[in-house]
């Protein structure tokens, strides 16, 4: 995924493969990772910005100004700081619930 896809339809299919709207929203619950929408409307939203920070060549400013810009969110720099720091726990189980997907499924051991 590229800073580029983060702006275009390809969003969608990402969401897809990390199991969904619903599964995202009900898992960064679970974690704690998204409590309430200040400014920032939906974990979806909270996602995308957080790609955009973590593959940008940009700050956390540019990052806000540019979710402000496209309508994504109005959260200043140091909301997105915390809300970076909060979900720790759930992007890690994003990140190993992607990996699980992708790995080969064991031989048959009975063969």
């Amino acid at each position: 995924m590229t800073h580029e896809s983060l702006l275009t339809e390809g969003w969608q299919a990402f969401v897809g493969r990390l199991g969904g709207e619903t599964s995202l929203r009900a898992s960064a619950r679970d974690t704690k990772a998204f409590l309430r929408p200040r400014g920032i409307r939906s974990p979806i939203d909270m996602l995308r910005m957080i790609l955009a920070y973590c593959l940008g060549c940009c700050g956390l400013r540019a990052t806000s100004a540019w979710a402000a810009s496209t309508g994504l969110a109005d959260a200043a720099n140091t909301a997105l700081l915390y809300r970076l720091r909060q979900s720790e726990k759930w992007l890690k189980m994003l990140v190993e619930q992607a990996l699980a997907r992708a790995a080969p499924r064991p031989a048959d051991p009975y063969r």
